[in-house]
């Protein structure tokens, strides 16, 4: 009977991946009827059943947490509109084919070092926000550009500073650094991974061949860095620096490899007045640069920090809901557009359009992210996510470290967030180690690596990236291309981890 129970403990989950991939459905379809379904199982009167008073909180409680995410998307895509109509996203793109002249290194900069940088300085998919237009303006196709936006998902870990890093540190009672340089080590043969998918995805798997020593080079760029920051700076640090860096060197090593340097390889044929709007780079990139002066000051600076925790912070201490209107990303990347606007000149209706465009685009993103949000609050309040990590625990016994990347994973796929997962995950990973007699450590590791890895398949990250690339209704495809490589880094990561465990902690 149990056995019963488990599958239907999963079944809103194993609905959704039908919906997308089997039946292409649209992610806001798909996100309502698996809302719905699990709001039946926590119905009907057996294992699940939940009051209606208990459904009702949860289904808020995942309406106030989806506005989380929802507040940095609307002003992401907004900056990005913003952009556009100012004509920066040009600019980059001139810039790029000035300077990066093949469509792999442009992946190789945008998906394995600024996306990453990005995301690590500002998190919740802000990454994607960013690395999509680039890849449009550099004429990458739509189905392109939406999966090595979501490859800019790598360095979640350290996302928004590493808050879900910290949070797991907290939950397990491990140490932060220690999480960190762990987190590092195990990610290293994933970002060997990812950077040979954004080659293959970018060039074709003829490019992977012929690019061998700069996958090498990128890859040891980002091990070595993102190891060395975790373990000589901080944790908080470690994403943007290892991002930071391995940009610019690869922009030094194309710049000195690439044999026709200032001949850009596609150049838009454009009229002189519309040679004279280009902005210069400074102009273009100034909105980033408020975007990420400020997101460092509000961690590092301990007077603004304590500041941005305290003014306008909306609470609902019966749901333990809360959400720093000041401190969240959404309001550094209203900032940044505001920056825009007034840099760029941009006329009123010039602002109402990027408005007007700002809600067509955000409007399948947000919805998906509250119908999947809510079916996770529901899942977890009626005790389906518990029974079946408990009961896939009881059935692997002591081989349990094999598949604890499969529940770190199942976190992050369906709430789209490494904190989410580690709230929900970190303590039963923790209890775990200490039952098995392994190490507290290295399941807190391995739950943070896969629940951070795993986001980047989940629907509300697909949907985004599915409306930037201008997808609609195509989250299907995206979907049944990106899990065969999120169940390929379960594996990597449940291998590399009983390696760890058998060298290291036994």
């Amino acid at each position: 009977m149990s056995t019963v129970y488990t599958v239907i403990a999963v079944l809103p989950i194993l609905l959704t991946l039908i919906c997308l991939t089997g039946l292409r459905m649209s992610s806001v379809k798909t996100a309502g009827l698996a809302y719905v379904v699990a709001v039946v199982i926590a119905e009907i009167p057996w294992k699940f059943q939940t009051s209606v008073k208990w459904i009702m909180l949860a289904s808020v409680k995942g309406l106030l947490i989806a506005l989380i995410v929802i507040y940095v998307l609307v002003f992401g895509l907004f900056l990005y509109n913003i952009l556009r109509e100012g004509r920066a996203i040009d600019a980059f793109s001139n810039l790029f084919a000035r300077y990066v002249q093949s469509p792999v290194q442009q992946a190789l900069l945008v998906s394995a070092a600024l996306g990453p940088f990005l995301e690590a300085t500002t998190g919740f998919g802000i990454g994607i926000v960013i690395a999509a237009p680039l890849y449009l303006a550099m004429r990458f196709q739509p189905q392109k550009v939406a999966i090595l936006s979501l490859l800019t998902q790598s360095a979640v870990p350290w996302g928004a500073l590493a808050v879900g890093t910290v949070l797991n540190s907290e939950l397990s009672g491990v140490p932060l650094r220690a999480l960190g340089v762990g987190s590092a080590i195990v990610t290293i043969p994933l970002y060997l991974l990812y950077t040979i998918v954004a080659v293959c995805v970018a060039g074709g798997w003829g490019a992977v061949w012929r690019n061998v020593p700069i996958i090498l080079l990128v890859w040891a760029f980002l091990c070595v860095f993102t190891w060395a920051a975790n373990d000589y700076v901080s944790p908080q640090l470690a994403g943007v620096l290892s991002g930071f860096v391995t940009a610019v060197l690869l922009l030094i090593y194309f710049r000195f490899t690439s044999p026709k340097i200032n001949q850009p390889i596609q150049k838009m044929a454009v009229s002189d007045e519309e040679e004279k709007a280009v902005l210069p780079f400074w102009k273009s990139v100034f909105p980033y640069s408020i975007l990420i002066v400020f997101s460092l000051a509000a961690n590092l600076w301990p007077i603004l920090y304590r500041w941005l925790h305290t003014v306008l912070v909306w609470r609902v201490p019966s749901l333990q809901f809360q959400l720093e209107l000041l401190y969240s990303p959404g309001f550094t990347l209203l900032l940044a557009s505001i920056a825009g606007i007034v840099m760029y000149r941009l006329s009123w209706t010039q602002v109402c359009d990027c408005a007007i465009r700002t809600i067509k685009q955000v409007y399948p993103a947000a919805l998906s992210t509250v119908g999947f949000v809510a079916m996770s609050t529901v899942m977890q309040q009626a005790g389906m996510t518990d029974f079946f990590s408990h009961h896939l625990a009881q059935w692997v016994g002591k081989g349990f470290l094999f598949v604890s990347p499969v529940i770190g994973g199942l976190g992050g796929f369906i709430t789209g967030s490494n904190s989410a997962s580690n709230a929900m995950f970190a303590p039963f990973q923790n209890a775990m180690a200490h039952q098995l007699h392994h190490s507290p450590l290295l399941y807190a590791i391995v739950q943070n690596v896969a629940a951070s890895n795993l986001t980047m398949e989940s629907p509300s990250r697909i949907a985004l990236a599915a409306s930037i690339a201008n997808l609609p209704g195509k989250e299907g495809d995206l979907t049944r291309r990106m899990i065969p490589l999120g169940c390929l880094v379960i594996v990597i990561i449940a291998i590399y981890s009983t390696i760890m465990e058998t060298l290291v902690w036994s």
